[in-house]
């Protein structure tokens, strides 16, 4: 199968778009007036509005390179005059040549929120064939990496929490000469690490949510304790939250705020030496953003279990864990995970199934093998 050129799935930028689609993605942020209807995509996050801003720019950048529409009828377009079902059918094509079937499913999801909200006057049902493509293809959709093999117990990735935090408690102070030993910033890194890994999966919440915690904002600190506090419109689900700290790990919270992040704050050679509120610091003294907590979460997983666990699987982890050992769980899922709909729910109570169906069957086979080398040897 040949694949398509990598330059076909290139961004075109906002300011790059032909006019008569920059202005209708632009005036549906429109507030209006006090009696006006507002923009139909005012409402968006601002994680949606990007994510659904690049994958429109996607289908413009491919609309130029492989439809055969001319340049002046592209330039003199509207959405609706280029989102037509040979165009569409002929770009899911080009995707699933060389890109992952969940990616392509998010390409054509952001497509049909796109043109809804940029062709406000058109009804809903115009572009219902355009939905109908997006479910089919979610419904047929499979995710490239095994997940199911490579997904771990809550327990296990917490034992990696505690573990790593007591390493850094009794690491070898650095012999530069011997090269041995931690540094006084590796072994605050080391505990700083420890700590997110063992509270994401007591605390599932999605990356965005727990790279961004910032103490006195959202993680609240007092004589009765520690929580999380998040309002509606920073949960994906526009539902306000409020979670209790996880009581086992209050100690390790006080070490952790008393000693190894004031390390990360003020020993770093790159720090600015200024305040910070933000609950994870990075190495430089900063806010650890989402990218190097990622990293750091593939770091330690990796070196732990030999695979890379995601921290977004870590929800899979925490509640797949106890829909196996408390079934009747499945109906709060929803609730500690955030989700609004319980087909999500229905999704976690049988991967759970699944999850424990092939480690039985790879441990019925391994027994099996050391069996038969037994009987032979």
């Amino acid at each position: 199968m040949i694949k398509t050129p990598e330059l076909v799935f290139h961004c075109l930028k906002l300011h790059d778009w032909p006019v008569h689609h920059q202005n209708p993605w632009n005036k549906s942020f429109n507030k209006r007036g006090l009696f006006s209807k507002p923009g139909p995509a005012t409402k968006w996050r601002e994680k949606t509005v990007q994510k659904n801003k690049k994958g429109y720019g996607i289908w413009l950048n491919w609309i130029i390179s492989r439809s055969g529409v001319s340049k002046d009828a592209i330039n003199a377009s509207k959405p609706d005059d280029l989102v037509t079902q040979e165009n569409v059918t002929n770009y899911i094509l080009d995707l699933l040549n060389s890109r992952a079937s969940l990616t392509v499913v998010n390409r054509i999801q952001e497509l049909y929120d796109c043109v809804r909200v940029m062709m406000p006057e058109m009804p809903k049902s115009h572009w219902e064939w355009l939905k109908n493509a997006w479910m089919n293809l979610r419904n047929d959709a499979y995710p490239v990496r095994n997940k199911l093999l490579r997904l771990k117990e809550a327990d296990q990735l917490e034992a990696l929490g505690f573990k790593l935090m007591q390493q850094a408690e009794t690491a070898q102070i650095r012999d530069y000469h011997q090269k041995s030993g931690l540094t006084e910033i590796q072994r605050a890194l080391m505990y700083r690490d420890g700590l997110m890994i063992a509270l994401l999966i007591r605390r599932p919440f999605r990356i965005e949510n727990f790279y961004s915690l910032s103490i006195g904002i959202n993680f609240l600190i007092d004589d009765t304790g520690s929580s999380f506090v998040f309002q509606a419109d920073q949960m994906k689900g526009k539902r306000a939250m409020s979670v209790p700290f996880p009581s086992n790990l209050n100690a390790y919270l006080k070490r952790y705020l008393d000693i190894f992040r004031p390390i990360l704050l003020k020993n770093s050679p790159t720090s600015k030496k200024i305040s910070n509120n933000a609950l994870w610091i990075s190495r430089y003294g900063t806010d650890l953003t989402q990218g190097p907590l990622r990293v750091a979460i593939y770091k330690r997983t990796q070196m732990e279990f030999d695979v890379r666990i995601p921290p977004h699987w870590f929800r899979d982890s925490a509640v797949t864990t106890m829909i196996h050992d408390t079934p009747e769980s499945a109906k709060i899922t929803g609730l500690i995970l955030g989700h609004v709909t319980p087909d999500v729910s229905q999704k976690h109570y049988n991967q759970a199934k699944m999850i424990y169906a092939s480690r039985r069957h790879y441990q019925t086979i391994h027994q099996l093998i050391t069996d038969l080398y037994a009987e032979n040897s």
